[in-house]
């Protein structure tokens, strides 16, 4: 991964002052990129076959720490030799390429049998009838160690089926500069009214208080839902319809603090509308920003390569609207592909990483990378004793995926991976678009994609 490689702060000043660089530090997420989800205009794949009993193969993409993925090779590799099972475990590199290499396999009817789903995708690939019901394997695991988070159950399962087996919850925390409000005599903000004056207080450029993503770009969808919620507004109604309306006073006042922080009080960097996943990334391990919302890919790169700065580092939730704070989440899961061949053999292996005896050591050996997809799990003295960590049981508690209120079926994989809320930041900050005649453009294009039969499902 790129973490190893040095990165020029003199190059990220370009980037805050608008000019797009490349990217030489992990982004939000890690892998998102290798594992982002086809868009759903793109070619249908090759109907599922019943797969035949053979050699399991299983494709992992490198996470930027090694044990991620690391562990859970570990792990298979053990059970296999135990129960006689033949395994080809590969290991991918975290790049497009390997995502490109999956699709193809997919439509090619040649998948792995086990792939690591991102969020959204578990649905996704059930909706195109490439994953297979392994509700016999999952269920008995829901009400053991207090059972799953609500997010785990909403992205993993549908009805009464189970498309993946619970691998991690990715919190998004606030990254802040504990060291800056300290030296100020500043408090983390309450509400966003405080959070602007601490902007402005603590804005000298070339540092920018807020890593705000406005571009077209996955970190965007998660930065605009965040702060939507806090407001009182949503993505999706429970019954999975569209809750976006033209006039929607949440999404307004939500556009609205993200204008005045960005042209009014200048909080935000105004290269940020041309940023990708990687650049609030690299504004706060270059010491460019005071806060930013991203998965601990940040603090977690911090830890290897700055330890200084990661001491210096603490965790928080959203700062509350009238609405009240919100934690945000996205999940992680393995899924069985019906065209994989190796039958029985990989049910045994995804059954050997749901064990909840051998997922809490390895989630406790990931040291904070993820939160465990078990409810008690949370209660381990490394959550409840370590400064860091201490706001992450709010986090999960209150923990909401972007397509928060109801499970990420089809519509929003189109939508996200199209940056229709990317366009709309676009439309104005860039082009100067009025909020409200720019909402009613994004309301348009959304209750299209949410109108396809194929979404609904």
């Amino acid at each position: 991964m790129a973490s190893d490689q040095s990165f020029s702060r003199r190059r990220f000043l370009g980037v805050l002052a608008g000019t797009v660089a490349a990217s030489a530090l992990p982004a939000a997420g890690a892998v998102q990129a290798a594992t982002s989800a086809p868009r759903a205009a793109g070619t249908v794949a090759a109907p599922a076959q019943p797969a035949q009993a053979g050699e399991v193969l299983v494709w992992q993409v490198v996470d930027f720490i090694p044990q991620t993925k690391g562990l859970i090779k570990e792990r298979m590799e053990q059970v296999a030799s135990e129960k006689g099972i033949r395994l080809l475990f590969e290991e991918l590199p975290s790049n497009p390429a390997s995502n490109d290499r999956f699709i193809a396999a997919v439509q090619a009817g040649t998948p792995p049998d086990i792939w690591r789903t991102y969020d959204y995708q578990i649905q996704y690939w059930r909706i195109q009838n490439q994953t297979a019901d392994i509700a016999d394997i999952v269920r008995p695991y829901t009400t053991q160690a207090g059972g799953f988070w609500d997010p785990v159950t909403q992205t993993a399962s549908y009805r009464d089926g189970w498309y993946g087996v619970p691998l991690a919850v990715n919190c998004w925390p606030m990254h802040v500069r504990q060291d800056l409000l300290d030296q100020n005599n500043l408090t983390y903000p309450k509400n966003w009214d405080e959070f602007r004056e601490q902007g402005r207080q603590l804005t000298r450029p070339p540092v920018y208080y807020y890593g705000h993503t406005l571009g077209r770009i996955n970190d965007t969808n998660n930065h605009f839902l965040g702060m939507l919620w806090t407001f009182g507004g949503k993505l999706q109604n429970d019954d999975g319809t569209l809750a976006t309306r033209e006039g929607d006073e949440a999404w307004l006042s939500t556009i609205d603090l993200i204008v005045k922080m960005y042209q009014d009080d200048r909080i935000i960097p105004p290269g940020s509308v041309n940023w990708d996943d990687t650049h609030n990334n690299q504004g706060y391990q270059s010491e460019q920003l005071v806060v930013t919302s991203n998965p601990t890919s940040i603090y977690n790169w911090l830890r290897l390569n700055k330890p200084d700065l990661a001491q210096k580092t603490k965790f928080y939730n959203y700062p509350a609207g009238p609405a009240g704070s919100f934690g945000q989440v996205d999940v992680w899961a393995e899924s069985l592909f019906k065209n994989g061949k190796g039958g029985e053999g990989a049910r045994v292996l995804l059954n050997a990483i749901a064990d909840p005896a051998w997922y809490g050591e390895y989630i406790l050996k990931l040291a904070g990378r993820f939160v465990p997809v078990y409810k008690n799990m949370i209660d381990d003295p490394f959550w409840s004793q370590n400064d860091l960590y201490t706001e992450y049981r709010g986090i999960i508690t209150n923990g909401r995926i972007m397509s928060y209120s109801s499970a990420p079926l089809g519509a929003i994989s189109e939508l996200t991976t199209n940056y229709l809320i990317g366009d709309l930041m676009q439309d104005v900050l860039v082009k100067r678009v009025r909020p409200a005649e720019a909402l009613a453009t994004f309301v348009k294009s959304a209750q299209e994609i949410y109108a396809k039969p194929e979404n609904q499902r």
